[in-house]
């Protein structure tokens, strides 16, 4: 291991090593630096908290999802759906199951939109041309996020839309949705793939066709208030994360995207902490060479020193020595830079 020191590169000394050719994973600290309050602990944290959301957890929702040992609102909804199914064909009352399925969809609605930042603020601004234009440099994206902002910022200049290709594109019956088809994947050019590993908010799927769908309307300002149940992991644990992503056709593909991704990586804004186990055994396995990792650096020169050890102990070591690790100043990158912050 190489000697840790609390030293960060500034972006413009480290980004020649990065081509177009790269890939980008980003995690709540790039949706952080454009707005504060995706910096909640969790959605259900706020969808069960009676003084910020109408509409919270009853004490039998929480129970329920106590139970079911997860934090996962599609798994608990799709639950719901199935039982009440089922008592609707025995005779069985149902009524009461369909009640708390509505209640929970409502809750999650509004903790969605407690959280997010308002299309408003963010339309009045350059941010999210200046996202795009940051994002069209790499040929992956990689996104642990649930929210709006890199569909927002993609959608920001439609007259070239084909600059990014997101695995939607395949037409349905309603104009507001387009299917993932994980045997039409193939992409030629250089436009940059789009892949949200966690799910997002725009993303969801049909318990009975087990199919993946993306919400999409023209006037795409309005999306958060389409929003039914979407598709995102919120387990606590990666092994529950991990059993979530291989349960859907599309998290799956894009897990294994990042498995096999070949080419340098960017790494911002993402803690990779133990609970994403999973996602740093995929980098370990991808065919990245050179990985470049934001750290902010207004930490103190001992907890600098402290991640980038965990990390390099984390990615490489003795029997696997690549990748080249560099480490940076978040705030020099464009993605952090003040300048995107919604005050």
């Amino acid at each position: 291991m190489s000697f840790i020191d609390e030293k960060l590169n500034s972006w413009a000394e480290i980004k020649s090593q990065f081509d177009k050719e790269s890939g980008i994973f980003l995690g709540n600290g790039f949706s952080c630096a454009v707005w504060e309050k995706f910096e909640y602990p969790s959605l259900y944290e706020k969808a069960s908290s009676s003084t910020d959301i109408e509409h919270s957890l009853s004490p039998e929702d929480m129970q329920l999802f106590k139970e079911m040992r997860t934090n996962n609102f599609e798994r608990i909804l799709s639950m719901l759906f199935n039982a009440s199914k089922v008592n609707k064909i025995f005779s069985q009352e149902y009524m009461l199951l369909d009640q708390r399925h509505e209640h929970i969809k409502t809750a999650l609605g509004e903790a969605v939109k407690c959280v997010h930042v308002p299309w408003e603020k963010v339309n009045l601004s350059n941010i999210l041309p200046t996202i795009r234009e940051e994002l069209k440099k790499y040929k992956f994206v990689y996104s642990t996020n649930y929210d709006l902002l890199i569909y927002w910022a993609i959608m920001s200049d439609e007259g070239n839309i084909d600059d990014f290709k997101d695995f939607f594109w395949n037409s349905v019956v309603s104009t507001n949705s387009k299917r993932f088809d994980i045997t039409n994947t193939n992409i030629h050019g250089n436009s940059t793939r789009v892949l949200y590993l966690h799910g997002a908010l725009h993303l969801y799927r049909d318990p009975q066709l087990e199919r993946t769908y993306k919400l999409k309307n023209n006037g795409y300002q309005n999306l958060l208030e389409m929003i039914d149940v979407p598709l995102f992991i919120t387990e606590g644990s990666s092994e529950d994360k991990l059993r979530a992503i291989n349960s859907s056709d599309y998290l799956f593909f894009a897990y294994n995207k990042l498995l096999n991704h070949d080419g340098s990586l960017v790494i911002f804004g993402h803690s990779l902490s133990d609970t994403d186990e999973h996602l740093v055994k995929a980098i370990r396995k991808s065919n990245a060479m050179n990985i470049a990792i934001s750290i902010r650096s207004n930490n103190s020169p001992d907890t600098i020193r402290q991640k980038k050890a965990n990390l390099y102990k984390r990615l490489c070591d003795d029997q696997n020595p690549r990748p080249n690790l560099f480490f940076f100043d978040a705030q020099t990158h464009p993605l952090g830079s003040p300048d995107i912050k919604i005050q």
